[in-house]
């Protein structure tokens, strides 16, 4: 039986997706189709409701790991609409890593520039309770990696690592208090090969009430964003893609925990022109010439999921989405390629 996959603030993304179309469409760009990126694809839950509503877009659908691309073709498929169309183009690449097609057709011309661009970022329930990764506490692998062209696994840090730096990877990833505690007993329990181990090792380290979440929870997600570098490919993503929106482009990016959250609001308010904070003790500086930012805020604050989503969807609660806004001002992508001279 197959999980069910249930898209975290669609209400919200298609909201923002309408207030990008209508930015397209009065920026007089109808002479190329409204184009669309999902550089996290996953299972397709919030590109199949776009493909929908959108019935005429060019769509670019990214994905580093190959069996959520496979899956999302096979929900498209499941849903009505052909994989195989020409509006939509299929890639596994990291989103940091996707370059817009610069081939077309009559019916689907190239991408010149992005229009919506949405960053779904973290793992998927299918990574959880089908793919048996190593990322669920019952798992038999200790694998961890969503693509495979990574070298090292949860399991190669887990057993190699000195105790003091699995200390501090633990701490710093996951802000577990207890990182120095899991390290010593990890060390001491080597080699440990699965997750259902390593789970019923950091159980032990920091015995507790039987209610609480599980504690291994904080250790998991630590391994898991050493072993994909998923920090920073979170920013690496948001200021790539961010540099591919036209004008009127919105970039929206919805994540799971606080480490992502503050470096995605860190990085959209260093592109929204945001400086640093001036303490009044501070030694004076002159003042320098500061260049007006290509982008603004498409909504004033992060949201988060609404109490209707939250009765059907729990995992959701710890989702945020934040957006910005090309302004309509800002030389869009064909402007910036045609004076690039290498």
């Amino acid at each position: 039986m197959e999980t069910s996959h249930q898209p975290v603030m669609l209400r919200e993304v298609l909201s923002l997706a309408e207030q990008a179309y209508e930015n397209y469409r009065s920026m007089n760009e109808e002479s190329h189709p409204f184009r669309i990126l999902d550089g996290t694809l996953g299972a397709g839950g919030h590109s199949l409701e776009l493909a929908r509503a959108y019935s005429e877009a060019s769509m670019l659908m990214g994905d580093r790991d190959a069996r959520m691309l496979e899956r999302a073709r096979s929900n498209f498929a499941a849903a009505g609409l052909d994989p195989a169309q020409s509006r939509f183009n299929w890639m596994r690449k990291r989103a940091s890593e996707i370059e817009l097609p610069l081939a077309g057709s009559a019916e689907n011309p190239p991408f010149a520039g992005l229009d919506f661009a949405l960053l779904d970022l973290g793992i998927s329930m299918l990574h959880l309770k089908e793919f048996k990764g190593g990322f669920s506490y019952e798992d038999e692998s200790l694998d961890m990696r969503l693509d495979e062209d990574l070298q090292s696994s949860a399991q190669d840090l887990v057993n190699s690592l000195p105790e003091k730096e699995l200390a501090d990877l633990i701490y710093r990833y996951g802000e577990e208090r207890a990182s120095r505690k899991i390290a010593h007993r990890i060390v001491q329990s080597r080699p440990v090969e699965s997750a259902t181990r390593l789970a019923e090792i950091i159980a032990r380290a920091i015995p507790g009430p039987r209610n609480r979440p599980h504690p291994a929870r904080k250790t998991f997600q630590a391994l898991r964003i050493a072993v994909n570098d998923e920090l920073a490919e979170a920013e690496r993503a948001a200021r790539h893609l961010s540099s591919l929106l036209n004008p009127g482009g919105i970039l929206a990016i919805i994540t799971f925990h606080s480490l992502e959250d503050r470096i995605i609001k860190k990085c959209f308010a260093d592109l929204c022109g945001a400086g640093p904070g001036i303490s009044r003790y501070d030694v004076p500086v002159l003042e320098q010439e500061q260049k007006p930012a290509a982008f603004e805020k498409a909504i004033r604050k992060s949201m988060a999921p609404s109490a209707e989503e939250l009765e059907k969807n729990l995992a959701s609660r710890s989702a945020r989405l934040r957006a910005i806004r090309r302004k309509n001002n800002a030389p869009g992508i064909e402007k910036r390629r045609a004076g690039i001279s290498k």
